[in-house]
């Protein structure tokens, strides 16, 4: 019974439509109670005894599950034959469904006595198999053609057929054999397998196996998950440079090859550009990429959300403080940023930075203390609110405020000490010092100038993140504000 309901809950209504006249042109009484089951499953009937209580049927159980088998091959013969005007979405699953049912139906016409015809399309469908890389598909049909065709073709035809299953076999065992590997690839445990020194070699080798398979076969389903593999490695190891290079290349594969073309894809390969060169600090072409990302992802799915953060990291370190505010606007009118609860806390503390990077410091202030999920959390976001919040009472001159809040933080890195890095220890000092110095820039001291200095120039634990929650740079605030615009 569950097949049976599974079936009914996928069809179309084309479809439904065309069963119900199927079986309203029936004039036997099986037929009337294939009608009228249908009925019923249509409108969520599963329970079989109320189903057959409402057929008022006194059948054996052997006689309905055969009325059921005979319904469940007349709604086959529907998904087969009807053609539904609401096509799917992605262009290669519909050519692969299109593929299918044009094999069904080569044969039945073959079987029938209509070899011509179904050799006609078994040709033609042959060709969109190739330019979708279904090398099943295309191995079964070139087999139909052969086991029709032996008898009168001729020599060289066979001999050309042969060759070509021949070769479809070895890019089909190259393409069964990515596939194995892309159950390792998309596993999400891989990620920090990545990063691990010990795993370093097995994943090099897997890429370069990948590599060669692509070069020898030019499968684009193949050449996918060797990008994949590649560019996610390079990223885990910061190699940003070649993420850039492997990514473009990776990109182009996406937006030309039928076989996986998407959407999805490429966005999401535009988003791995464009945080690569986020990474490079290469503002401009990151903005580029995750604006064509946001805009290919599903616009109410979490992927278009999480490219919009991106896209708004990108714009407010590249200045384009209007935009980033667009941007914003956007994710915080999407319509599922409520459903998990981390999501619009994390935008406000966004909107909170965006305002503040253009001077509207009491907008700021306002929006950073709508929530205070953040607080809750032990993580960057945690440090970078509770920063961002210091700054804005520097800006306010409160140095009541500030000093508690000084004191709370420091007592909360002693707490949580992973999250005491140099950089956010340097941070605390700089705003320490200016509160003891009454908020006079031009009076920092001579060490905290030096951690200053570190922190502008990024050495070595004084790193800054452009994809990480340090949105407003505090060391570039500070220097900023300094007499003369000097930190030395």
């Amino acid at each position: 019974m569950d097949e049976l309901v599974s079936l009914v809950k996928v069809m179309r209504v084309g479809e439904k439509r065309m069963l119900t006249h199927m079986l309203s042109r029936t004039t036997n009484a099986e037929g009337d109670l294939r009608s009228r089951l249908f009925k019923l499953l249509d409108k969520g009937h599963t329970d079989p005894k109320i189903v057959k209580e409402k057929l008022k049927s006194a059948r054996s159980a052997s006689s309905f599950a055969h009325l059921k088998r005979r319904l469940k091959e007349d709604i086959l013969s529907v998904l087969l034959v009807k053609e539904s005007s609401k096509r799917i979405a992605q262009a290669n699953r519909a050519a692969q469904f299109d593929c299918i049912k044009k094999i069904a139906q080569a044969h039945v016409m073959i079987l029938r006595g209509a070899q011509t015809e179904g050799v006609k399309v078994l040709r033609k469908t042959i060709q969109t198999a190739e330019r979708f890389e279904f090398l099943g598909e295309k191995l079964q049909m070139n087999h139909l053609l052969r086991e029709h065709l032996v008898s009168f073709a001729s020599a060289s035809e066979l001999h050309r057929l042969n060759k070509e299953i021949s070769m479809d076999f070895k890019r089909y065992e190259a393409l069964l054999h990515v596939e194995e590997q892309s159950v390792l690839l998309a596993n999400p445990e891989m990620g920090k397998g990545l990063r691990a020194k010990s795993n370093e070699k097995k994943y090099i080798q897997l890429i370069d196996d990948l590599e060669k398979l692509y070069k020898k076969h030019k499968l684009a389903r193949v050449g996918f998950w060797y990008y994949m593999a590649a560019t996610e490695f390079h990223t885990a190891h910061k190699n940003f440079e070649l993420v850039v290079d492997l990514g473009l290349s990776f990109l182009k594969l996406v937006q030309r090859s039928p076989a996986v073309k998407s959407k999805n894809n490429v966005a999401g390969v535009n988003q791995t550009v464009g945080l690569a060169q986020l990474e490079l600090r290469n503002f401009s072409e990151a903005i580029g990429h995750l604006s064509v990302s946001e805009k290919y992802f599903p616009s109410a799915g979490f992927n278009r959300l999480q490219g919009l953060q991106f896209l708004a990291l990108a714009e407010m370190a590249g200045q384009d403080y209007s935009g980033a505010m667009q941007t914003i606007g956007k994710a915080m009118a999407h319509p599922r940023i409520e459903v998990r609860e981390h999501f619009l806390p994390r935008w406000l503390y966004i909107k909170a930075c965006g305002e503040f990077l253009t001077s509207d410091t009491d907008s700021a202030f306002k929006t950073l203390n709508q929530n205070g999920y953040l607080m809750k959390q032990q993580d960057e976001w945690n440090i970078q609110y509770r920063l961002l919040e210091m700054l804005q009472l520097i800006e306010m001159g409160d140095e009541e405020w500030l000093d508690f809040k000084l004191d709370a933080t420091r007592k909360f890195l002693t707490r949580h000490k992973k999250l005491d890095t140099p950089r956010v220890r340097a941070a605390i000092d700089l705003i320490g010092n200016l509160l003891r110095k009454e908020f006079d820039f031009g009076e920092i001291s001579e060490n905290n100038r030096q951690l200053l200095n570190l922190c502008l120039d990024e050495s070595d634990g004084y790193e800054w993140s452009p994809t990480g929650a340090e949105i407003v740079r505090f060391d570039t605030w500070i220097r900023d504000k300094i007499p003369n615009q000097e930190a030395e």
